[in-house]
């Protein structure tokens, strides 16, 4: 995950904590380790915005009777992501990005201070707070939904989605209509800000996924920071 995330003035975040009632954590990670809790022995596993594989590696490792299918749509990105997975059998990679339509669309760049900023989504504040990270173009990248992909590919599960979509994740999560009903368990990366040209903000990623029957687990936003990642599981039934 990146580790380039941009200061609110504190009195704003402490009203965003208030609002939502939990309490400060200090860094922006969730254990791997607490998944096992929520999933069955081999999940079937989404890694959407992969980047170099390191998380793929991880979640392979820890769920080796599993199976991670990695997304990563930069090319130079998705070389180093086939070369870290090569010796693992159970990633599977695609060099698509996972969008809320099929088709070709354009994907905003990053550079400079960071290569794992680049998104579906235009660049906002992100330009401000982050200056030595720039996006001086665009490139075409294929983009299928969750659902599309999992038609073509006969999967008719997916017990964890792991999303690193700088923002992305709700559009995707909207347009996965099939597919998100049968998820257990979803790590993603959250808003507190508008980083992103109409990034959905945390209060209506929040509410969306409860109105789909998850329930926020883990919310690991450093005091401070106006992104950071939160944990959501699935409601168990009565």
């Amino acid at each position: 995950m990146s580790t380039f995330f941009w200061k609110l003035q504190y009195h704003t975040k402490r009203i965003l904590f208030e609002q939502y009632g939990l309490p400060p954590v200090v860094n922006e990670h969730i254990s791997k380790a607490v998944l096992k809790k929520y999933l069955r022995r081999n999940p079937v596993v989404i890694d959407c915005g992969a980047h170099d594989g390191s998380d793929s590696v991880s979640l392979a490792k820890q769920f080796r009777y599993g199976t991670v299918h990695a997304f990563e749509p930069v090319p130079g990105l998705y070389n180093r992501l086939q070369q870290n997975a090569r010796t693992i059998s159970n990633i599977r990679c695609y060099p698509i990005a996972l969008a809320d339509q099929n088709g070709i669309l354009d994907f905003y760049m990053s550079e400079g201070g960071s290569d794992a900023s680049s998104s579906l989504l235009e660049p906002k504040e992100h330009l401000h707070d982050h200056p030595d990270t720039f996006f001086s173009k665009t490139m075409s990248v294929q983009a299928k939904t969750l659902d599309t992909w999992a038609e073509e590919n006969n999967i008719p599960k997916v017990d964890l989605l792991w999303l690193d979509m700088q923002g992305f994740e709700f559009n995707m999560l909207q347009a996965s209509k099939k597919i998100i009903d049968t998820v257990s368990v979803i790590h993603t990366e959250v808003s507190l800000e508008e980083t992103y040209k109409d990034v959905a903000l945390f209060n209506e990623y929040r509410a969306f996924l409860e109105s789909k029957g998850f329930v926020l687990q883990i919310e690991a936003i450093p005091q401070g920071w106006n992104m950071g990642n939160a944990l959501f599981v699935r409601k168990k039934q009565r």
